[in-house]
């Protein structure tokens, strides 16, 4: 437990609950990551992806569970994270809920000569392979390598931000 000021209990529930709201209010931007697995191809969407480090060039972001979608990208060798504009909201959508219509030939897949699943037209799309996986609670934080981007087309930016998924007028 924690405490506020003298006299007053914050109970970790009322952090979660404080954190969480929080967070519904700050703007996120919103990627797609996929990869090919023996089982077939797998992918999530992620507003958690941010930049790490120019040297090696990595990135991070996190996973809610080590099983489905989440746990055929964290046993891949390598990883695309693609980051979505507004053009990309339904797939965002479909990507985001468990049982979602994936890697349909109508959203247009295609796959690198290194085997991961793309989806062309994107602003950038980053190759990548984990450095380090970190368990936190029952989430996994991971740190990846930046080995490769594919540029595609720019477009509005589109960002997760109280629960929706948002687009941004371009140049803002």
């Amino acid at each position: 437990m924690q405490t506020d000021q003298p006299g007053n209990t914050i109970t970790s529930d009322q952090v979660a609950e404080g954190f969480k709201a929080a967070f519904r209010e700050h703007p996120a931007g919103v990627a797609l990551i996929t990869a090919n697995t023996a089982e077939g191809p797998v992918g999530l969407t992620a507003s958690s992806v941010a930049s790490v480090a120019l040297d090696p060039v990595a990135l991070t972001f996190s996973v809610t569970r080590a099983t489905g979608s989440a746990g055929g990208l964290l046993s891949a060798d390598t990883f695309l994270v693609h980051l979505l504009d507004a053009r990309h909201v339904a797939i965002a959508s479909e990507f985001a809920v468990s049982g979602g219509e994936r890697f349909t030939p109508e959203q247009g897949w295609q796959a690198l000569p290194t085997g991961e699943p793309h989806l062309p037209g994107v602003r950038a799309a980053l190759r990548c392979r984990a450095l380090q996986v970190t368990p936190v609670g029952a989430s996994s934080a991971v740190i990846a390598e930046v080995l490769e981007v594919v540029s595609g087309e720019p477009g509005a930016p589109l960002v997760y931000i109280d629960r929706a998924f948002r687009v941004l007028p371009e140049g803002e």
